[in-house]
């Protein structure tokens, strides 16, 4: 289940005209090192808090949370976390029961969560999984709750028969998620607004693999082509959007090419932070002798210089009677050293 969440998550889960807020719980059998419980909370791709059972705080992982909200809101999020790592635990032994598993390590998780789409309209996603596969989820249009697993029905009929609490699941989800992801998308207005693409070929593998690199950009949603004459490369590989250090992102796309062939490569990229598609051209380098011609030229002409100036330098010695090499009858160092140089 975490895998697919992530997976969701990393690949867009939410479009990229819309916002989201995501709270993603982990629960696990006992593991040397590793914390029984987990929990962290997304504002679209920024991580902006995040409690453990070994911790046993929940803490701020962005600064314009920390600043735009009080103790009083970390200790109620600590609180709050500290009540689904209670609940966690009991399900896990109430899973272990129902699938007759007794030993090795086992994870339920939990996505829940909220999203804002650019038109005005909503979504929520509220869904448990069980050793990595999906094990119960919310229906919120239908109030009822849906198991693609036989012993999840024990839950199903369990969770359907409390109408008081399906229906505050609902609330949350339409209601107070929404309210809050409106405020949290107010704090960090400035971090979460989309960051522009950087896009430039390059060339390696000798000048036969050609790549187009788009970095430096938020949020993490973009689409990348390359074409050959205006053709779109299907067979052209990619790296998939990998983070940055500064909390951007960057892909590759690269394709195998002649670097002397007459085609016209192009890059075509769109994302949030451009207002159109934007269009790179590939330009290859030209071969050109004539820095290096230059070079000689230079070369030459200083050697010429400087053949010309001793010529001249020995016949107005012969002019005056003086000779450099011999030293002075002073016995001037300077003139010795002089001479010899």
């Amino acid at each position: 289940m975490l895998r697919l969440i992530l997976l969701g998550f990393l690949c867009g889960g939410a479009s990229a005209a819309s916002h989201s807020l995501r709270y993603f719980y982990t629960w696990t059998t006992p593991l040397s090192g590793i914390p029984e419980f987990v929990t962290v909370g997304y504002v679209d791709e920024k991580l902006f808090d995040c409690y453990d059972s070994e911790i046993q705080r929940d803490i701020p992982r962005q600064r314009w949370m920390e600043e735009n909200l009080g103790a009083d809101y970390w200790e109620r999020q600590t609180q709050i976390a500290r009540g689904w790592e209670s609940v966690g635990k009991t399900n896990i032994k109430t899973a272990l029961e129902r699938t007759n598993k007794t030993g090795g390590i086992h994870t339920i998780q939990l996505m829940v969560g909220c999203e804002l789409r650019d038109d005005g309209s909503t979504g929520a996603f509220y869904q448990y999984g069980w050793d990595n596969i999906d094990f119960i989820s919310f229906d919120k249009d239908r109030m009822v709750w849906v198991t693609s697993v036989s012993w999840g029905e024990i839950t199903k009929n369990k969770w359907d028969q409390d109408a008081a609490f399906n229906q505050q699941t609902k609330g949350y989800l339409e209601g107070i998620c929404i309210e809050w992801l409106k405020k949290y998308l107010q704090y960090g207005e400035r971090e979460l607004r989309p960051v522009k693409p950087s896009v430039m070929f390059t060339s390696v593998r000798d000048n036969k693999q050609l790549s187009c690199v788009a970095t430096g950009f938020y949020p993490h949603s973009i689409e990348v082509n390359l074409f050959r004459d205006g053709a779109k490369i299907n067979e052209a590989g990619s790296t998939g959007v990998r983070p940055n250090h500064d909390g951007s992102y960057q892909v590759h796309r690269w394709m195998e090419f002649d670097p002397n062939s007459q085609a016209k490569y192009t890059c075509v990229v769109d994302h949030d932070g451009l207002g159109q598609s934007l269009v790179v051209f590939y330009e290859p380098k030209t071969s050109s002798m004539l820095p290096v011609i230059i070079g000689v030229v230079v070369v030459l002409l200083v050697i010429i210089a400087a053949v010309a100036g001793v010529v001249w330098y020995k016949k107005k010695g012969q002019e005056t009677g003086y000779n450099p090499a011999k030293t002075s009858d002073e016995g001037n160092s300077s003139s010795s050293s002089f001479a010899t140089a």
